[in-house]
């Protein structure tokens, strides 16, 4: 990949990061005073909105707007923002491979869950545990929301803006800067992969969200477009928000989170491996743009 860029792409890797941990302690800084000035209760719900919206401007959007924006290059150019005659095609390749890679992520998140470490790391765990009971303590306050305008915003928030920025760091930018500095398009994806996961610092939700981060990875590397990655985003945090909304004290929908990791469920997973990969492989097969 050619560009005009006069800062070397490890460069911009450092950046894009030193701004994002800049960006998250600003947001730190300020939330509480911002807390204050609203009138809102500290770990309530608009204390969680206001600080999803500070870390999502902050650590994820600005960074990847400044890095881009300092390296010399023009911005919507860059990070595939523009226009695009295919944009319906691609659209749709995207709302197919979530479709079909639904059941293996659905699975290794059933999977994950049940991680038992050694007797010897029983701490680490524990400690790991805490942080994911937080998590989905913070999670299902957002979710628990009655009346649609609750389900508006976490559609607004929870769902668009932590898609936009977070697509526009990791694929837009980050995926983008490694693919410079190592000029090979799967090892760019699962990079970029791996360290969205582990920035979410949610490890029962690693191996899930590291297929999902590679699902988006590919999306951009093929269709050359940073919208299609972004669409999906939203579409696989929507669909959460969707299903809890709708059918959050169902019986169905408390045997859909508590699923049991079966050999069926495996097959399914399986099934649904296979049928992802078949449609990158015959998306790429027609000529979209692939892996350089």
């Amino acid at each position: 990949m050619k560009t005009s860029f006069t800062v070397p792409p490890a460069t911009r890797v450092l950046y894009l990061f030193l701004l994002m941990l800049a960006g998250l302690f600003v947001a730190g800084l300020f939330l509480p005073l911002l807390i204050h000035l609203f009138g809102l209760e500290s770990g309530g719900r608009g204390a969680i909105y206001l600080g999803t919206v500070l870390q999502s401007l902050m650590a994820f959007m600005l960074p990847a707007y400044l890095t881009v924006k300092w390296s010399g290059y023009p911005l919507t150019k860059y990070l595939k923002l523009e226009g695009d005659a295919r944009l319906g095609q691609h659209l749709l390749f995207g709302l197919l491979a979530f479709l079909f890679s639904y059941a293996l992520v659905s699975f290794l998140n059933q999977w994950n869950q049940g991680f038992v470490l050694p007797e010897a790391l029983r701490s680490v765990e524990e400690w790991m545990r805490t942080l994911e009971d937080a998590a989905m303590e913070t999670t299902m306050l957002l979710l628990s929301g009655q009346g649609v305008g609750y389900f508006l915003l976490n559609l607004l928030i929870v769902a668009g803006l932590a898609a936009l920025s977070e697509e526009l760091f990791f694929r837009g930018a980050l995926q983008q800067f490694l693919q410079e500095k190592i000029p090979n398009g799967h090892a760019s994806v699962w990079i970029t992969a791996f360290i969205f996961s582990v920035v979410h610092f949610q490890f029962y939700g690693f191996f899930p969200r590291l297929v999902l981060g590679a699902l988006l990875g590919y999306l951009f590397l093929y269709t050359r477009n940073l919208w299609v990655p972004i669409v999906v985003h939203f579409i696989n945090n929507a669909t959460v928000i969707v299903l809890h909304f709708f059918w959050g004290d169902t019986e169905w929908m408390e045997g859909l989170e508590e699923a049991e990791v079966t050999p069926a469920f495996a097959f399914m997973a399986l099934i649904s491996l296979l049928l992802t990969l078949f449609l990158f492989m015959n998306y790429r097969r027609r000529g979209v743009d692939g892996a350089r």
